[in-house]
């Protein structure tokens, strides 16, 4: 796959005062996750964001490099007061972040609508 198309892999999505980062990669490897990272912080950017959602529903593995993104992604989200919720993530994925303990860190929702409540 070429880097011409990887930004078509992530979409990001304005919903009231929410922005939704709509990830559409199996593997989400680094250089995707620093392209999610960039396109939340522009979005994100806007002063009346107050929630940002990550759609996990079709990512199947988080490599340790894209996990230590997550956390970046979680602290510049707090820096602008802003909520940060994983949604949709698999069976898999929910291990990962309890095996980590980043369920500890990140709060980790079935959807992406609840995720908007």
């Amino acid at each position: 796959m070429s880097d011409a198309t990887a930004p078509a892999l992530i979409t990001i999505e304005k919903v009231d005062n929410a922005i939704i980062a709509h990830v559409a990669i199996k593997f989400l490897e680094e250089k995707y996750v620093q392209e999610l990272s960039q396109r939340i912080d522009q979005a994100a950017a806007d002063p009346g964001i107050t929630r940002v959602v990550v759609d996990l529903s079709r990512v199947q593995l988080l490599p340790s490099m894209a996990l230590g993104s997550l956390v970046q992604i979680s602290k510049s989200c707090a820096t602008r007061q802003q909520t940060l919720k994983l949604a949709a993530a698999s069976p898999n994925l929910r291990q990962v972040f309890t095996i980590t303990r980043l369920d500890r860190l990140f709060t980790l929702v079935d959807s992406v609508e609840n995720a908007l409540k």
